[in-house]
This record gives C-alpha cells, sequence and structure tokens, in this order.
C-alpha cells in the first residue's frame, strides 16, 4: 500500500518513479495478499538507525517497481560536514556478491551450460597447472553457494601456509594447490566469489569474442574486466550509473568509530594492488538508491531472465543463506556487508527483497546500534505488513 509520511519529524521523500514496469514478466510475488505500508518501513528505519545509533546512514524503498522512499540522516563526512543521503555512495562491501551472481549466471545461461558445469576449464592456465585434481570438481553452483570446501580447507592449513593465501590471484593460486572436499556443508567464505571473478571475464570473452577480453586472465585484468560487465551488462540496463571500487574522494562516506568519531574517518575502497579483487566477493561502490534499483530490476527480470534469478532464489546464490527463505526469514532473501576497519571504524550494508514485491536497502558509516542491519530491514518490513 503506498501512503505518505506528513506532519512527522522524521525525514522521508515518498516519491512514485517508476524503476520498471510493475508486474513485469519475472517478477515473484511471493503472497500476492500481503501489502506493506512503506511509509511505516521508513518510520521504522529512521528510528533504528537515527538518534545517535549510526554515525550517517541512508536507506532506499521500492514497490511493485517503483521508488517508494528514501531517508537519510547523519554525516558522511564529519570533517567537511557533508551529510549522508540516500545518493551517498560508498564500498557495499559483501552486499556486491548478490550482482557478482547474477554476473556469473548471467553469463553461464548464455554460454549454455549449466550450474553443475565444472568451472576448472574457464581458470587461467597457469593455476590449472598447478591445482590440486580435487578442485577439478569444483562447479559453478559450489563457488555461489559457498559449498565449495574452501572455507573448511582454510580452516585446516598451519599458520604459515593460511598466511600465503588470499582473495588477490597468487593467494587464490596458492589455496588451488591444496586439497577440498567439493560439495561441503554450507560455510561462507569470501574466496569462493575471489574464483568467481575469474571465471566471470573468460565466459564474457566466449560469449563476446568481439568485446576485447582478453584470452589470458592474469592478476591485472580480472577485476578491471568483471567491474565492466558489471557496469555494461548490468548496471546500464538497469539505469544505474557506472561504478568501481575506488572510492570518489570528495562524496564518498568515510567509515567511523562510532564511539570515537573525533578519530576520524577513513576512506574505503579496493586501490592500488587491491583493486584486482574489485567486484567479486567485495568492492563496489553504491548508494542506497542505486542498490534498490537493481534489486527492482534484478526482481522484475530486465537485467537478467527469470530463470537466472529462479536459480539465485532456489539456491541462496549471491544471498546469505541463513538469513534467505528459511525460518523467520521464509519469503525475504538479503545479503549483508560488514567492513571492520583500523581503530573500531565500521561500515555495513544490506540489500534485499521482501514479500509483498518489496525492496529495501541500507548504508551505514559506522557500527548500527541495537542491531544487525539485514535484520533490522526485515523487522521494519514485518511490522509494516499486513
Amino acid at each position: 500500500m503506498k501512503s505518505s509520511i506528513k506532519g512527522t519529524a522524521v525525514a522521508v521523500a515518498m516519491v512514485a518513479t517508476a524503476l520498471v514496469g510493475a508486474g513485469s514478466a519475472g517478477a515473484d510475488i511471493i503472497n500476492p495478499t500481503v501489502e506493506v505500508d512503506t511509509a511505516k518501513v521508513a518510520q521504522t528505519l529512521h528510528t533504528k538507525l537515527g538518534g545517535g545509533n549510526t554515525v550517517g546512514y541512508a536507506f532506499a524503498i521500492t514497490e511493485d517497481g517503483q521508488l517508494a522512499a528514501t531517508g537519510a540522516g547523519g554525516k558522511a563526512r564529519i570533517d567537511k560536514n557533508i551529510a549522508f543521503t540516500a545518493n551517498t555512495r560508498m564500498d557495499i562491501a559483501s552486499a556486491t556478491k548478490n550482482i557478482s551472481a547474477a554476473a556469473l549466471l548471467k553469463l553461464v545461461e548464455k554460454r549454455g551450460v549449466s550450474l553443475d558445469t565444472k568451472l576448472w576449464g574457464y581458470l587461467p592456465l597457469d593455476m590449472r597447472s598447478t591445482m590440486h585434481e580435487s578442485w577439478k570438481n569444483l562447479t559453478i553452483k559450489h563457488i555461489l553457494g559457498h559449498r565449495s570446501g574452501i572455507e573448511q580447507m582454510l580452516a585446516g592449513l598451519s599458520d604459515a601456509d593460511r598466511a600465503k593465501t588470499s582473495n588477490l590471484y597468487e593467494g587464490i593460486k596458492f589455496a588451488m594447490t591444496k586439497p577440498i572436499v567439493v560439495d561441503s556443508p554450507w560455510s561462507y567464505k569470501n574466496m569462493n566469489y575471489a574464483v568467481a571473478r575469474l571465471i566471470i571475464p573468460k565466459l564474457w570473452d566466449l560469449t563476446e569474442p568481439t568485446r576485447g577480453v582478453p584470452d589470458s586472465i592474469n592478476s591485472t585484468n580480472s577485476g578491471p574486466w568483471t567491474l565492466a560487465y558489471i557496469n555494461e551488462r548490468l548496471f546500464a540496463p538497469a539505469g544505474i550509473a557506472p561504478t568501481t571500487c575506488v572510492a570518489n574522494a570528495d562524496t564518498a562516506a568515510h567509515a567511523y568509530d562510532i564511539a570515537d568519531t573525533s578519530k576520524g574517518g577513513v576512506l574505503v575502497q579496493l586501490d592500488g594492488t587491491d583493486f584486482e579483487a574489485c567486484g567479486g566477493h567485495r568492492g563496489l561502490h553504491l548508494s542506497a538508491v542505486d542498490m534498490v534499483r537493481w534489486q527492482a530490476h534484478l526482481r522484475h527480470g530486465t537485467v537478467v531472465s527469470s530463470n537466472v534469478r529462479q536459480q539465485m532464489d532456489s539456491f541462496r546464490l549471491g544471498w546469505y543463506e541463513t538469513m534467505s527463505n528459511t525460518g523467520s526469514w521464509a519469503g525475504s532473501y538479503t545479503h549483508g556487508g560488514d567492513l571492520f576497519l583500523g581503530g573500531d571504524r565500521e561500515q555495513h550494508s544490506c540489500q534485499g527483497k521482501f514479500p509483498g514485491n518489496v525492496e529495501v536497502t541500507v548504508l551505514v558509516n559506522s557500527k548500527v546500534l541495537g542491531s544487525y542491519q539485514c535484520s533490522i530491514l526485515l523487522d521494519a518490513v514485518k511490522t509494516a505488513t499486513s
């Protein structure tokens, strides 16, 4: 149900801007009898995120393919007195995985292969030449669903060997020399999506050979070409301005320690050597409005096919498993992002979709006092549902 807030102290922008056609092909109305008062959702988010519970925050809400509400409070930059707004961009951390999963699945579909396709054949040759035989059984579904056995393998390494692993090219290559037990129980690990980052450019080259993607994917080009695919083939059709993993130094939110903002904030980005990791497990810089636009287009089938969207939902690929369509989360799908930086500085994000054709996203540039950001979104929608 669309409604507006009048005569209240909270600052909420209520709009009716169509992002996608309501009821378009592929829309998954989980329960068509559910109605959500998006104004009430906005009020709850202000209550939970404002009032000193964060340094700065922003949220955006869509319903039936329309931008229904945006809101923000606090500061993106204390030193320059810059307010946090719904259009403030920052590193969305692991919420990037939702977008990376869609990118890889879109290419898998275009290539005409399945989720059970072994991925080793799409990896760089130097990795394949040194990898342990067990990695040859790894599939697209395993890495996107965190059932690769990578986390279990890493946990069993010596400290010396674990120090040689990372989400960068050489760290992944070393990890691939160690045995894994594929189809292990779900265990979340960033390296799964770091591996996905290496495959996306190769599949793009195979499906669009005239695009100019290098035949050889290496430490210098996997991130940039994954980012290029996301911008060109996912964000452009959704009307989202191109992004990167390097922050806009003038406008991006800084990360703060909510207990002591006087120590100053830090700019969070993947620059220098770390830019190599862009677009896999973390790093995209987006705003709350960008994220909710993405979610609306993802639900309504304008950036990926309904088949890809259903694969994501059915197997919770690109969604955080324990906070998507299980228990109290039934009918809801989310993925959060958490960055814990030096000096207790933090940044957090969450994007998700909920019953009633509602999507909600949030960005916060400090610790959130009182609750986890994705839980706040779920509770806000539930209290506003009839």
